[in-house]
């Protein structure tokens, strides 16, 4: 799907200091009305059918059906459109999931104090709108663990949209995962150029696999690189859903959004008036916003020592771009004991030694 300037605006928000919290003012809804606005449709397999995860489960947990509308393209008047729409069948709380959409949301916002606004993957923020965005880098080390530890060539596959700051650090958080558990291990890197290009998704893993590689992960909508590997008798990994019925032989895990971890208790938060926007910030395994799925077709060990890293992420003791990190051309990109402030990890332009490929 079209979602580079999503993408490319999160990398920008981040550039500019993506933990930034916004001014505080008080927005309360005893009786929340909550709709959704997708930029996708639902059924993609990926981006806006993860957002709708979300949406049924607090449709469970409220009681309330919730309302939705998909395929609303990035433009303020669209997407105003369809928030007016929505507040004049009196919904309260308004979530998006777009950063093209963040325009339209902070007009939104401003014209409506009194009711609350959420854009997912969003670079705006006021009092009552926040645009939060997941540490997706810190499944992908895990499922960078659980790939080194069962590939016997030690060469792995993984496909990308497009090079930019937060799908490289999947990328590189992936491949300093495997390294973790396999210092022999090598990451074949690939991008797409697309969200979701299923017939090319498939012939780039079927191009990694006749070169060595016996895992494949893929970081796009589409399940189409494990299909391509679960036919060839390999390991694969999945992305933003469990993919797991696309590859139920060698799917090892999939880094998991899981938006209404945050979303939930926002709204708790709403009807009781104790909102406080959090501006654009980035919530990762303690929150729950990104995990991984439950991890297969590995020995005990290797899931206890995966699971070991996991608890240690949640607990603060492990840090996925830890230094040393030495990028390909032997530079090192961040010191011993040092770790990338958001800042510092929103404007990510390399790519770390155990990667083959490029920035292109």
């Amino acid at each position: 799907m079209k979602w580079l300037n999503r993408i490319t605006g999160v990398a920008a928000a981040l550039a500019a200091g993506f933990g930034a919290q916004a001014a505080h003012a008080e927005v309360k809804q005893p009786n929340p009305k909550i709709a959704f606005i997708f930029f996708g449709a639902i059924s993609d397999g990926g981006w806006a059918g993860a957002q709708d995860r979300a949406r049924l489960a607090m449709q469970t947990k409220f009681h309330a059906r919730i309302p939705f509308v998909q395929n609303v393209p990035e433009t303020t008047e669209k997407v105003r459109q369809a928030i007016d729409l929505f507040i004049s069948r009196g919904s309260n709380i308004i979530i998006g999931g777009s950063y093209g959409y963040g325009d339209a949301f902070l007009a939104e916002a401003k014209a409506h104090p009194n009711l609350a606004f959420l854009n997912l993957a969003g670079a705006t923020s006021a009092d009552n709108l926040e645009s939060p965005y997941a540490r997706t880098y810190e499944g992908w080390y895990l499922a960078g663990m659980a790939a080194g530890s069962a590939t016997k060539s030690n060469t792995i596959g993984m496909l990308e949209g497009f090079p930019i700051p937060n799908v490289v650090w999947d990328l590189n958080g992936f491949a300093l995962g495997a390294k973790a558990v396999n210092p022999k291990v090598v990451v074949k890197a690939a991008y797409v150029n697309s969200w979701s290009d299923p017939v090319k998704e498939g012939q780039i893993a079927k191009a990694m696999i006749e070169q060595g590689a016996d895992v494949i992960a893929t970081d796009m909508d589409s399940a189409a690189a494990l299909v391509v590997a679960e036919k060839a008798g390999k390991y694969s990994v999945g992305y933003q859903n469990d993919m797991s019925a696309s590859a139920p032989n060698g799917i090892l895990t999939s880094v998991m959004y899981h938006w209404e971890k945050r979303l939930i208790p926002i709204v708790e938060e709403i009807k009781a008036g104790t909102w406080k926007s959090g501006g654009v910030p980035l919530y990762g395994l303690a929150t729950g916003v990104s995990d991984i799925t439950k991890l297969q077709h590995l020995p005990p060990e290797a899931v206890k020592k995966i699971m070991q890293a996991r608890q240690d992420i949640i607990d603060g003791k492990l840090y996925p771009f830890e230094g040393p990190v030495k990028a390909q051309d032997g530079t090192i990109k961040v010191p011993a004991g040092k770790h990338p402030t958001d800042d510092e990890l929103g404007k990510m332009d390399y790519l770390v030694d155990n990667v083959q490929g490029s920035m292109k």
